[in-house]
């Protein structure tokens, strides 16, 4: 793939104001030391750890017998006022009929026409709305030929007054739907980037097409959403909105109440409260009358009698013309409060009375909850939900939840959303979009909560700044009364210089001004909205808190080389503030029934290779990673083995840092077969191994063991960091860590310390020494870490698995010629022209030795991956170039770029045998407290002398002098 957004956009790299930027340190650096006794037995029993698709379906039974009460409805029926018409059938595009919703390409720049024709009976004294859920992403409406109105966005509903212009009888409808380029580009047909004025990010609904519409960010067009007319009242209710503020034992009823008419309405209200999944009356029918204090301004001209009579007076708030706001507040003692665990709902129920007449009444679920983000008394930045410290532990979506709404799958998304949780997630990053109001309610109703962000990605048009606070404001519209919605972002992943085009995109400092308007327009609608502006970013610093994306699995180093992260250092952010990772993740392929049964035949041609895929990364990226495979199979497994492996190595490492209080695996539950396949789950539901490695890695109190050497020679003190990292707000001195080190399943050693849980913190108790085993060649040994509470049960476990080695004798032989550390360039080795080039995304952990060379036959294949440094104490890339050279035959390769810019095989090691010596350029670092760099080396001494000896006796046989 030679041409793919991402990768390029990871290997740009993270700009930046750096002198406003620092590296935090390790939360760790001294830990107190446990050596492991020698020990036998059996030990200690734990309970066994979900890890297959059948253990999962039952779990999910579990748990929506667990959730069912929160589903409920026990508030009474509100009286309907309005009379609805449901548009269904369309003519598109004037060739044939297609039924709502309806989604689909191009795009790019392009117009749809939906028509029908309806009919309607008189709608008397009462107006007539037509009404659209979501149209994608310019709708122009016309009603009998006269312009209706028109809408820019493609999430937010919206609704046109069109009484002028329908008639009793039959009706014409009009709609054209207008789609544009992006903001940013997007590649048009001849593969030139192209730009529009469309505020889109990704992520969205997609459409079943594999060569466009299955995948990650098509933004396509259409009518997604229900389309109806409403006949209502002229006095009505267009919006409710109930602010809980816990913290004063209240709550605050904004009831917008339009008036479709010129003239002075004195009105009252009838509010009731109830319990919505609990059976709770809390008032019922109170009368509420709009009314304010009359304040005069200065310079009023007031005469002494005015003072007297009219100041401090209440004064009726009658409504007017248009868009009237009126705001009641009312107490609630000891509530019932929103928590992921126990999402409680109340419903407030709102009447309008004219004259003593209900012109209208609407209802709405709310939860008494305060979500905030403030110091923790050393850092600014943490999250706190009814008072007490919260992470945000989560997933990235994939448009999976839009699907389930626009079909009315509703068991689907209370699946989809009960599959979240049983991942130990307790939040979704709705990603670079809002989404149908139908998704929020059922995350109210489950208690998972949300970030949404509005669409943008990378820039802002400088010509769309008052349309994108506009979309803002309808953003915290759509989601203000949800209580699952705690926070919202408003661009994803900015780059520096305005995307290199500050004459079409605003600049950092316009965009600081732009995000500020918004922080305005969003807390005029919600007060206690908490906000991030930015989710990932690629030109920090901003106001409020710091978030980086972090690729270092995928894109490899991409943020932070893996070694670092996983010795507790983080990218640079802003000092003195908890920090978040709004995306990480890593692509594993779909399982073969989802690929046999849904791709096109020509992905899945023998013999099979993920570079057919469309879209695919693993293709081009699996050489930084993993062995190339020889069937569709063992590519699935070792993908997948793969994602597991580097899911649960970030989210350690993520966990065991104090400041990190949010992450988003990049991405849960994929919409469409191959979507994107950095999904954890596919769009069947069936779990990849990195869902349960996540689910581990996100356990609410959860031990993390930590290395930086995977591999021991015998003899040697291995040494192992132990952290308790507490998700959950207890607290407790008496808990223990437990150690068992297993040997061929035999326990050989054991030892104990007291540890302390913290509340919603880490804390790291000790590092584990033990002397490596002697073995006659390798063997592995298994560490295994129990936590156990006061009472001694063991409240969850955690491995790690070490290689041990015995030792080899490197024999140095003047036969062999090896040369390391070659700077790119071109060389003359050999009889051969050598060509080194830096590796293509940064510094490898890995190189492949699937090559059927003699020399590397002993080995496995994550030997060559992941090396210890001693100088610099922790794991750092192995491979710094890779090399081409025709006569030389492989003995480890990687992937880099060809002279045509595609990924390819490229040599790491190689050799060739030339008059008289074996040459072999190797661009590994050999370090030698690596045992399988040891025996590699010792390795191609002994070959070098073999193949010595092999030449000679050809060379003798022609008469050749001996070389030797």
């Amino acid at each position: 793939m030679a041409n793919d957004m991402f990768m390029d956009i990871a290997a740009s790299g993270i700009g930046g104001r750096s002198e406003l930027l620092h590296f935090p340190e390790p939360s760790f650096t001294e830990f107190a030391e446990l050596p492991l006794q020698a020990a036998e037995g059996p030990g200690m029993e734990t309970g066994k750890k979900l890890s297959t698709s059948e253990e999962l379906k039952e779990a999910l039974r579990d748990m929506r017998q667990r959730f069912t009460p929160f589903l409920e409805d026990l508030a009474p029926q509100v009286p309907e006022y309005r009379k609805v018409f449901p548009l269904e059938e369309f003519r598109f595009n004037c060739t044939k009929t297609v039924r709502l919703p309806h989604y689909g390409g191009p795009v790019g720049y392009a117009r749809h026409t939906y028509e029908c024709e309806f009919t309607l009976e008189s709608p008397g004294t009462r107006r007539v709305y037509l009404c659209f859920e979501g149209v994608d992403y310019i709708a122009e409406v016309l009603v009998n030929g006269s312009f209706a109105g028109s809408h820019e966005g493609f999430f937010s509903p919206f609704e046109f007054d069109v009484t002028e212009l329908v008639r009793e009888g039959t009706n014409a409808l009009h709609i054209t739907v207008k789609n544009d380029c992006i903001y940013g580009g997007h590649n048009g047909t001849n593969g030139v980037r192209l730009e529009g004025d469309k505020l889109y990010a990704a992520t969205g609904i997609g459409w079943d097409d594999s060569e466009l519409g299955w995948h990650h960010c098509p933004p396509g067009m259409g009518i997604y959403g229900k389309v109806f007319l409403e006949y209502r009242n002229p006095l009505h209710i267009r919006d409710l909105f109930v602010r809980p503020i816990p913290t004063e034992n209240r709550a605050e009823a904004w009831v917008e109440v339009a008036c479709d008419e010129y003239a002075i309405r004195p009105l009252q209200f009838r509010l009731s409260l109830y319990g919505q999944n609990f059976s709770a009356t809390l008032f019922e029918n109170r009368n509420f009358i709009p009314s304010t204090t009359y304040l005069a301004g200065m310079g009023d001209s007031l005469t002494q009698a005015d003072v007297k009579n009219i100041m401090g007076k209440s004064m009726a708030m009658p409504a007017q013309k248009g868009a009237n706001l009126y705001k009641f507040s009312f107490p609630l003692e000891s509530p019932r409060f929103w928590e992921p665990e126990t999402p409680w709902l109340y419903q407030l129920q709102a009447r309008i009375l004219l004259d003593g007449a209900v012109t209208d009444a609407r209802a709405i679920q709310f939860g008494m909850r305060e979500f905030s983000q403030h110091s923790d008394g050393e850092n600014e930045g943490m999250f706190w939900l009814n008072g007490k410290k919260i992470r945000l532990r989560g997933a990235n979506t994939m448009g999976f939840e839009q699907l389930d709404a626009m079909r009315e799958d509703w068991n689907q998304l209370i699946d989809d959303i009960l599959l979240a949780k049983l991942c130990n997630m307790n939040f979704l990053r709705i990603t670079q979009r809002p989404v149908q109001d139908a998704v929020y309610r059922y995350c109210d109703r489950l208690g998972l909560m949300i970030q949404t962000d509005l669409p943008l990605f990378g820039c802002m048009r400088r010509n769309k700044v008052a349309e994108g606070i506009r979309q803002a404001e309808e953003m915290e519209r759509l989601i203000r009364s949800h209580p699952s919605c705690i926070t919202v972002s408003y661009i994803n992943e900015p780059f520096p210089n305005a995307k290199n085009e500050p004459h079409r995109h605003l600049e950092r400092p316009e965009l600081e001004q732009f995000f500020a308007a918004c922080d305005y327009i969003v807390r005029l609608n919600n007060p206690d909205r908490v906000i991030k502006h930015v989710d990932g970013d690629y030109d920090p610093p901003t106001e409020g808190m710091p978030d980086n994306h972090c690729y270092p699995t995928w894109y490899n180093g991409h943020g932070i080389d893996i070694g670092r992260l996983h010795k507790g250092h983080w990218l640079q952010v802003k000092p003195g503030w908890y920090y978040g990772c709004g995306e990480f993740g890593t692509e594993g392929l779909e399982c073969s029934t989802v690929m046999k049964e849904s791709y096109p035949k020509e992905w899945l041609k023998e013999p099979f290779h993920p570079r057919n895929i469309g879209f695919a990364q693993t293709g081009d990226m699996h050489g930084f990673f993993f062995d190339a495979q020889d069937t569709m199979e063992n590519w699935i497994e070792k993908s997948q083995q793969y994602q597991a492996f580097a899911t649960r190595l970030m989210m350690e490492a993520f966990r065991r840092d104090r400041r990190m209080v949010s992450n988003a695996i990049h991405l849960f539950i994929d919409a469409w077969p191959s979507g994107w396949m950095k999904t954890i789950m596919d769009c069947r539901r069936n779990p990849k191994q990195a869902y349960f490695a996540y689910r581990n890695a996100l356990e609410p109190i959860m031990v993390s063991l930590r290395t930086d050497r995977y591999s021991w020679y015998c003899g040697e003190i291995a040494s192992v960091e132990a952290f308790l990292c507490n998700d959950t707000n207890l607290e407790s001195d008496g808990y223990t860590l437990r150690f068992e080190l297993y040997q061929g399943g035999r326990l050989i050693r054991s030892g104990s310390c007291s540890a302390e849980l913290k509340n919603c913190d880490v804390t790291a108790p000790c590092r584990i020494t033990f002397p490596a085993p002697q073995v006659a060649d390798r063997d592995t040994v298994t560490l295994k870490a129990i936590v156990l509470n006061e009472q001694g049960q063991a409240v969850t476990c955690n491995t790690l698995n070490m290689e041990i080695f015995a030792p080899r004798t490197v024999a140095p032989n003047k036969n062999l010629v090896l040369i390391t550390d070659l700077a790119p360039g071109v060389y003359e080795i050999a009889g051969e022209m050598v060509t080194v080039k830096e590796c293509g995304m940064l510094p490898l952990h890995f190189v492949s030795r699937k090559t059927g060379h003699t020399t590397v036959a002993e080995f496995r294949e994550r030997d060559f991956s992941y090396w210890y440094d001693r100088e610099a104490d922790m794991i750092t890339p192995l491979l710094h170039e890779t090399f081409t050279a025709s006569g030389f035959t492989p003995i480890l390769v990687s992937n880099n770029k060809n002279e045509k810019g595609d990924w390819g095989t490229a040599l790491a090691a190689g050799t060739k045998y030339y008059m008289g010596k074996q040459y072999v350029i190797c661009l590994v670092k050999l370090r030698q407290e690596n045992p399988v760099a040891q025996r590699l080396l010792a390795n191609l001494y002994s070959f070098a002398k073999e193949e010595a000896l092999h030449n000679i006796s050809e060379h003798e046989a022609e008469g050749a002098s001996c070389l030797l």
